[in-house]
């Protein structure tokens, strides 16, 4: 096992054990401050008794506002990821998805979606293909896509715009990913993951998507059916929310997601974190507050609640641009 790699198991475990202290024991415990709407008060007392926890909250609170966050986001020279923190805030009345909303939402017809539901002009293609995990994922999907489930969901495609065999049915002419999407996406597979490098794609989009959606039309050739092929195009579609998902899918027990350990000026990397929740579960208060003055763990709840006190903030579905690039010679033409 790598050093890397070991770092990562321990933060999963760090995390594990932080989350369950922080679900039956309450450690930390997040609390709203009145001076301010956009302001969260965390207050820091892993050891404190019920007799004294007032004395130490006056003591020890700490305001940190969550816009705080798009501003730590612009000092680390991230671009996209404030970006769409900027446009979940600016959605107004607050838009609080469920798990069931989301992924009713996520499902649907894309084009039927009202304008505050999406947003497809912030990610951009070219941007994400600067990640290797994103890299990877695209080269794997445009050398196996055209698989037997593909073509038969491209089939389908067809028929819903009314193909019959030997009939001319034109698919994927849109540069609208939302379009695309619900007319011509045949493949696509998932990008990205919770242990990957802290950086702008992590904040932006963490885990998505990727999806392959083709252009081209019917025609035949040698009395058979085919789809001639002209382009192909690749995107990614996302969910921004703040939905805790549940343990298991039969289990109505939430899993609090933590959205990583931040300050006014930055959020911490993956080792440091490590130890800012190693030294949190050993109850070194004093010695955390040394190391890592002003950060704090920031979860989903705590942009719900921020929704609760201003009636603002709202979940939306993310969908970059389309890239497209041309077919091989050898999938240039498809039977169907």
């Amino acid at each position: 096992m790598t050093v890397a790699n070991a770092q990562r198991v321990l933060l999963r475990v760090c995390l594990h054990k932080f989350v369950q202290s922080h679900i039956k024991r309450k450690y930390r415990q997040i609390l709203f401050s009145r001076t301010g709407k956009d302001s969260i008060m965390a207050v820091e007392n892993p050891k404190a008794s019920s007799a004294s926890n007032t004395d130490e909250e006056k003591a020890g609170a700490k305001a940190f506002p969550l816009v705080q966050i798009v501003i730590a986001m612009e000092k680390m020279g991230w671009k996209v990821a404030p970006q769409l923190m900027k446009h979940w805030f600016s959605i107004s009345p607050a838009v609080k998805w469920t798990i069931e909303s989301k992924n009713t939402l996520f499902n649907t017809d894309a084009r039927t979606l009202k304008e505050n539901e999406y947003n497809d002009t912030i990610v951009k293609m070219d941007w994400a293909l600067k990640y290797p995990q994103v890299i990877e994922r695209f080269h794997q999907l445009q050398e196996s896509w055209d698989n037997h489930n593909a073509i038969a969901l491209l089939k389908e495609r067809l028929v819903s715009e009314g193909y019959t065999p030997g009939g001319l049915v034109k698919l994927g002419y849109s540069d609208s990913a939302r379009v695309l999407d619900a007319s011509a996406q045949v493949s696509g597979v998932d990008v990205g993951g919770i242990l990957d490098t802290i950086n702008d794609w992590y904040g932006a989009i963490g885990k998505a998507n990727l999806k392959l959606a083709v252009r081209g039309y019917t025609s035949v050739h040698e009395n058979k059916s085919i789809f001639s092929l002209e382009s192909i195009g690749v995107y990614l579609k996302d969910a921004y929310d703040f939905v805790d998902e549940r343990v298991m899918n039969s289990i109505d027990i939430i899993r609090p997601e933590l959205l990583g350990v931040w300050s006014k000026d930055r959020i911490l990397n993956k080792v440091e974190t490590v130890a800012y929740f190693s030294y949190y579960i050993a109850g070194l208060s004093g010695l955390l507050e040394n190391k890592y003055p002003g950060f704090y763990p920031i979860w989903n709840s705590d942009f719900r609640r921020w929704q609760e006190r201003n009636n603002s903030g709202g979940d939306f579905i993310v969908f970059s641009d389309v890239f497209w690039f041309p077919p091989s010679k050898d999938n240039k033409v498809i039977f169907l």
